[in-house]
């Protein structure tokens, strides 16, 4: 280890790394449970009753972004 790491920040740097670890646990547990097709169908469900002026709108940008991602998975598998 540098001798000019403080303790300060070797305890920073220890914190940062927590927390992205806890970040990508959270992201890794929502993956799992929306794998599932009945837990994916409720949370739909329950987003279109919370949030219908925002589906559209999403839809077209899913839209939009769709065809570059199909072309760029091509580019990539050859």
């Amino acid at each position: 280890m540098p001798k000019d790491m403080t303790e300060e920040s070797d305890t920073e740097a220890r914190d940062i790394v927590c927390l992205a670890g806890g970040a990508a646990l959270i992201v890794l547990g929502a993956g799992l449970a929306m794998a599932h097709p009945a837990v994916r169908r409720n949370v739909k469900a329950l987003v279109a009753g919370l949030m219908p002026e925002f589906q559209e709108p999403l839809k077209q940008g899913i839209r939009g972004v769709l065809p570059d991602f199909e072309r760029y998975m091509r580019l990539k598998g050859m």
